[in-house]
């Protein structure tokens, strides 16, 4: 079913105008992004081909933002990412999308900039994001994003802050494009030091792997880290847990 979807995906992306290789890319994208969500169903995930092909090759073709425009991409990771949203909001930044690297896609307009704000909500699969959807929408919430189970929402800033929402000035855009913050970088290293001390064990024959029992220790150790890695970050991302 799902080599039936995006066939008919590449199809689409072809007929409004996306370069073959362009296509190419962006479908193994999806279909590795598909596999690191858990997700079986290609249409559930994304929507009807024809839906999701018009959004895909929105600004492909002759269309061009009006204006002075600015673009800025840039992505950090889940306990950074809605202070930078509201900080970068605030100067005027306005997310379009998550590419499938899964960084922010900003866009403002020097000539009629207005503050935004955001927010960050769990979903899993295509309904749950509809049905949050329409549960933020009368408080002028829409969705501007999503990368694995996270919907990210934005809204001018006006809808609650009024007159103070207007921008005067727009800073410069930020030189930075990775932001990653002490914790995270604080699992980086650990995972670093804890395959370095595992070569080491092997170098120096302190650990053998002719032994079953070594063997079977050294993957259910494995294993288990690795299950309580991931249940760490989903424990973080649901209790929305924050470090500047």
């Amino acid at each position: 079913m799902n080599t039936e979807y995006f066939a008919e995906l590449s199809r689409l992306l072809t007929a409004r105008g996306m370069p073959d290789q362009d296509v190419a890319a962006t479908v193994t994208d999806l279909t590795g992004y598909l596999a690191e969500s858990g997700s079986p169903d290609a249409r559930e995930e994304f929507g009807a081909p024809e839906t999701f092909a018009d959004r895909l090759t929105q600004g492909h073709g002759s269309e061009r933002p009006e204006g002075d425009a600015e673009t800025w991409k840039w992505t950090s990771d889940i306990y950074t990412d809605r202070l930078l949203l509201n900080r970068y909001g605030a100067e005027g930044w306005e997310v379009e999308g998550i590419d499938f690297v899964g960084r922010f896609v900003c866009r403002r307009t020097s000539e009629d900039a207005m503050r935004w704000e955001y927010r960050r909500e769990t979903a899993h699969g295509a309904k749950e994001r509809e049905e949050l959807a329409a549960e933020l929408a009368p408080d002028g919430w829409e969705p501007c994003g999503r990368w694995l189970h996270m919907a990210y929402f934005k809204r001018p800033l006006a809808a609650g802050a009024g007159p103070a929402a207007d921008l005067a000035v727009t800073p410069a855009p930020p030189a930075r494009h990775l932001f990653f913050s002490a914790k995270y970088r604080g699992l980086i290293a650990l995972f670093v030091v804890s395959v370095g001390l595992l070569a080491l064990g092997l170098g120096f024959d302190v650990i053998e792997l002719n032994r079953p029992a070594v063997c079977f220790a050294l993957l259910g150790a494995a294993a288990g880290g690795a299950l309580l890695g991931w249940y760490g970050v989903r424990r973080d991302i649901a209790d929305g847990v924050e470090s500047p």
